[in-house]
């Protein structure tokens, strides 16, 4: 009995040092027991390439670097390593392990195979190097806003890598292990999301996107607008073969401050299209027979006064014929013009071409652009938008619409994916036909009215030596939103057209916003641009001349 009630006291005895004096210690030593630390590997991805196979997204190996301060064996010469692979200074290694002291915390990722190397031999004292994919972009700022990019996990954040996420990853690797309070492993297991990734084609031409992107470049140093875009575009099917923006960004270096710069101008920026909308009324009027080619426009002399507000042509004529009104684009030609159309008809051919709605171009953050429904509009709204004003446009929609000229009426949807590659089989993107606008006759009619434009008009230097020119210039005065009037001062040079224009290879669109105060005329800013990346582009393809101006 004796014997037994010291080995009892004794017990009791140890209880009170476990379960009072030492609550807290083993309380953690205990928690330690259960905690499962799972690591994700990110998957490999499909790759990206342009429609004649040159790669534009593939995979490299990247490495992660991470440690548990209580279960490693931290020494100052691998303090000194991190510090020299990671480029963090000691000191900031030392107050990271300090402030996460007993938990996991990663040290670096996206870490070079090269680094990594210098650090393996530190993984039998706790130190965890664990292998993941990242993307790499061979010709990073080229298409950087078309491809996209992806975050620290390998997850699509912008472009096609962001629409086409979930197609484009591969198989994913889970492991889940459990230790004990001295770091003894207990248990590991793995687990598999099989999937094959898909690989994507575009419609894009690696060629024809560096030709559009360092024209587009040149122009911006001259004219020093706040940003370019330029859009090529097959008109016979709505494939799209390149869009440039300047600045660009470099996908490689990771996601920008500013994230909105991720954004793709061509389908997200909104501005008012000017005088290249003309061609929608014209068009409209040829089709419903409103008025004939060679009818005489009164154009007062340069101002005329709707609903007490005075429209006024740069160039003041008394009498313009109808193809002289586009030639020279008169706002007051196409206002009168727009009014015997009336409401309910220009709305229904601007819909028609494409405006006020998506495109359904495969890309993120696409709008519909602004066109608002007759019932919303003032008593000057109707003259307004016949040459250009009240409506809120895109680069793309922009495109199709000169591409429904070209290709005798019909507006196709712009397509930027040719094909995707998976493991069932290769899946193939059609052009897809949307609606036939206007006749042949009628397309014929206004794309030779379009020629003139760039022969003896405003969009003379638009011509491309050698080849006969169709196209039509814009200079949109911006809105001001707070102010409820338009900005003084501040423009969009807009010029868009096709080549050859007897036979049309490539729609082309040019826009600055805001160049030079002193020349900002979509003829005299975007229209040379429009000639050289033209002038190439027939070039880099071997297109013949012929039908010079």
């Amino acid at each position: 009995m004796v014997g037994i009630f010291v080995l009892f006291a004794g017990l009791g005895v140890r209880l009170f040092f476990v379960q009072v004096l030492g609550h807290k210690k083993y309380s953690s030593m205990a928690g330690d027991i259960y905690n499962l630390q799972v690591t994700r590997s990110a998957p490999e991805r499909g790759e990206i390439v342009d429609r004649n196979g040159e790669k534009l997204a593939v995979n490299r190996h990247i490495y992660s670097v991470g440690i548990n301060s209580v279960h490693s064996k931290i020494s100052p010469s691998m303090i000194s390593d991190l510090a020299a692979a990671t480029g963090k200074k000691s000191s900031v290694i030392r107050a990271l392990l300090k402030k996460h002291k007993g938990r996991f915390v990663w040290i670096t990722r996206r870490m070079p195979p090269d680094r990594a190397d210098s650090l393996k031999k530190y993984s039998t004292d706790g130190l965890v190097i664990t292998r993941g994919n990242s993307r790499l972009y061979p010709m990073s700022p080229l298409a950087s806003r078309i491809v996209g990019c992806v975050g620290i996990d390998n997850q699509g954040l912008s472009g096609l890598e962001f629409n086409f996420d979930r197609e484009i990853k591969g198989p994913r690797l889970t492991q889940r292990f459990s230790r004990d309070a001295k770091g003894n492993l207990i248990s590991r297991d793995f687990s598999t999301i099989s999937k094959e990734p898909a690989a994507i084609k575009l419609t894009i031409d690696s060629n024809l996107q560096s030709i559009a992107y360092l024209e587009l470049k040149e122009g911006y140093k001259k004219f020093k607008p706040r940003w370019g875009i330029a859009v090529i575009q097959d008109p016979s099917n709505g494939e799209i073969l390149a869009i440039a923006e300047y600045p660009g960004y470099d996908s490689n270096s990771g996601i920008p401050a500013d994230i909105s710069s991720l954004k793709n101008k061509a389908v997200s920026h909104i501005f008012e299209p000017g005088s290249t909308f003309k061609i929608v009324t014209a068009a409209a009027a040829l089709q419903e027979k409103v008025i004939t080619k060679n009818e005489m426009l009164n154009c007062e002399n340069g101002e005329y006064t709707v609903g007490g507000f005075p429209i006024r042509d740069f160039e003041p004529y008394s009498e313009l014929s109808f193809i002289d009104a586009i030639v020279h684009s008169s706002n007051i030609g196409l206002a009168k013009i727009g009014e015997r159309l009336g409401k309910k008809m220009l709305y229904k051919y601007a819909r028609d071409f494409g405006f006020g709605n998506f495109t359904g171009i495969r890309l993120p953050g696409e709008v519909r652009g602004i066109l608002r429904k007759p019932d919303r509009w003032s008593g000057t709204s109707l003259s307004r938008i016949s040459f250009g004003q009240e409506i809120g446009v895109t680069a793309i929609q922009l495109a199709g619409m000169f591409s429904t000229i070209a290709n005798g009426g019909v507006l196709y949807e712009p397509r930027i994916v040719k094909s995707m590659e998976t493991g069932d089989g290769v899946r193939t993107f059609d052009p897809l036909p949307i609606r036939r606008v206007v006749s042949e006759e009628v397309a014929s009619d206004i794309a030779g009215i379009l020629q003139e434009v760039v022969k003896r008009g405003s969009g003379v230097r638009g011509q491309v030596n050698g080849y006969k020119t169709a196209g039509k210039t814009g200079t949109a005065q911006k809105f001001n939103p707070e102010t409820f009037t338009y900005a003084k001062n501040k423009y969009v040079a807009l010029f868009g057209g096709f080549v050859p224009a007897e036979d049309p290879k490539y729609t082309i669109v040019v826009i600055y916003d805001e160049p030079d105060e002193s020349l900002y005329w979509g003829g005299y800013v975007a229209a040379p641009v429009f000639s050289k990346i033209a002038e190439a582009a027939l070039s880099y393809q071997n297109v013949p001349p012929g039908g010079a101006m």
